[in-house]
């Protein structure tokens, strides 16, 4: 196990999110199940915001997302550290649009939007080479 302070958090690609406007949303998650051969979700209920399509992509996680703007895809980036990954992030180039509960949106230089999550399966960073820990210059 790595010492505070002497390796940095990690992080690593885990979801793809695709924005589907409300009025589509049925008609998207029975599109992305069927384009991508996912398992046939149930009907969404009316106040469920996200739709997991298992068996989508190998190793990553795809949901559908209900939104009342800008529809399109988004990444999600997991991390052990929301705070240290977001810094890292801003650090080569990309900027905070807002903080959402415990994750933050962001942007790509050009303008792309990405989120900063939470870890989201146990496990799911094992592996990964931690990130060097920031140079403090006191």
């Amino acid at each position: 196990m790595p010492q505070v302070g002497t390796r940095g958090h990690r992080s690593r690609l885990s979801t793809i999110v695709i924005d589907c406007l409300d009025p589509h949303y049925e008609a998207c998650v029975a599109f992305w199940a069927e384009a991508l051969g996912a398992e046939r979700p149930r009907t969404p209920r009316a106040d469920q915001r996200y739709t997991t399509l298992k068996g989508a992509v190998d190793g990553l996680i795809v949901l559908v997302q209900r939104v009342e703007r800008d529809p399109g895809v988004h990444l999600d980036i997991e991390t052990d550290s929301v705070v240290a990954e977001s810094a890292r992030l801003e650090a080569a180039g990309a900027s905070r649009r807002r903080k959402v509960d415990t994750w933050w949106v962001m942007q790509d230089p050009g303008g792309n939007a990405f989120c900063v999550i939470r870890q989201q399966r146990r496990g799911s960073l094992d592996g990964r080479t931690p990130w060097p820990a920031p140079e403090h210059t006191d």
